[in-house]
């Protein structure tokens, strides 16, 4: 689900993550990858646009089998080059594996738009933590995806759903992941000097620090240096990173009063419990600013090392849609 970002010093929630599923046209093992016209997916030049229904879209001759384990990739808005690379190799997808939705009779109507959603979080949420080993983390960087039959396929009487892994920003677009997700912190963080872009008060995706963003990551905590074994109480893991993230911003910015001097407050994430036993173990410490009327995130322009400038309202919203699925051009995570 999608989580809010809170009032900076009064909670320490991560930026909010967009969900989204992916479609493809699945024929027994093998997958034909299709443009999706269920989430709008862009046709190319030529072919039929505007409103359309499922599975009206041509697909191309890309056919390979796929299995739990292995990673995809793609260039494309609409994902018409994709093709299998290793894990350690950039990829926007990680197969989990297929759930058989056989409680669909062979004269079950194609499901809607909203229904789709509901599938594949349920199952391939199973799915995927079954092959995590009970540890995908649902509040962490990585969320779920999947390839559906086509509505063509469906009325032949496919029923199998392809799970896997990905890593959207806010808007949806697609970040690369390297290296396979059984084997990394699926912490939601960022790298220091990262800057989140913006749109209206909310957390946009990443940006250079000269452009308008709501926030700045000052460092990256792992708590399992302060905390061994059990699960930290909320209220202690603040306690510590009050201190330390007041330090490692301090050091980061050039001094202890930087940020507050040019307008910017120092806050932090925490970890759930549900996380913690995912085995996520880092978190963010972060600048940004609030609106003079505290009704959220202000637009701040310029890194806390340079100039900083801080609105005083509301940046403008993205209006742009963006094609699910499509590889993110901005600076990767």
């Amino acid at each position: 689900m999608v989580q809010p970002e809170r009032t900076p010093g009064t909670g320490r929630k991560k930026p909010p993550n967009a969900k989204l599923v992916m479609v493809a046209a699945a024929i027994g093992a093998l997958l034909i990858l299709t443009v999706s016209v269920l989430l709008n997916w862009p046709m190319e030049s030529g072919k039929t646009s505007g409103p359309a229904g499922v599975g009206e879209a041509p697909a191309p001759e890309v056919v390979f089998e796929t299995r739990a384990g292995e990673c995809l990739n793609w260039t494309e808005p609409d994902a018409a080059d994709i093709r299998k690379v290793t894990c350690n190799e950039p990829h926007l997808f990680e197969v989990t594996g297929p759930y058989d939705l056989r409680e669909f009779g062979p004269s079950a109507p194609f499901p809607s738009t909203q229904k789709w959603q509901e599938i594949k979080q349920q199952r391939c949420l199973q799915v995927s933590d079954q092959y995590l080993g009970g540890r995908y983390d649902e509040e962490g960087r990585f969320t779920i995806g999947a390839f559906t039959p086509s509505q063509d396929g469906w009325a032949d009487g496919d029923r199998t759903l392809h799970c896997g892994l990905q890593q959207p920003g806010p808007s949806g677009k697609l970040f690369p992941i390297t290296g396979e997700i059984s084997k990394v912190d699926q912490s939601n963080v960022y790298p220091a000097g990262r800057c989140l872009g913006i749109s209206g008060t909310q957390v946009w995706d990443p940006v250079d620090c000269s452009r308008p963003h709501s926030v700045e990551l000052s460092g990256i905590v792992n708590l399992a240096d302060q905390f061994q074994g059990d699960y930290p109480p909320e209220n202690d893991q603040d306690g510590f990173l009050a201190t330390k993230c007041e330090e490692m911003t301090a050091a980061y910015a050039g001094g202890p009063d930087v940020a507050k001097q040019k307008g910017l407050i120092v806050y932090w994430d925490t970890l759930t419990e549900q996380s913690w036993a995912a085995g996520s173990r880092q978190v963010n410490c972060k600048l940004s600013a609030q609106l003079p009327d505290g009704s959220g995130l202000a637009p701040v322009t310029g890194g806390v090392k340079g100039q900083v400038q801080v609105g005083k309202a509301p940046a403008g919203h993205h209006t742009t849609p963006t094609a699910p699925g499509a590889p993110a051009t901005e600076q990767p995570r």
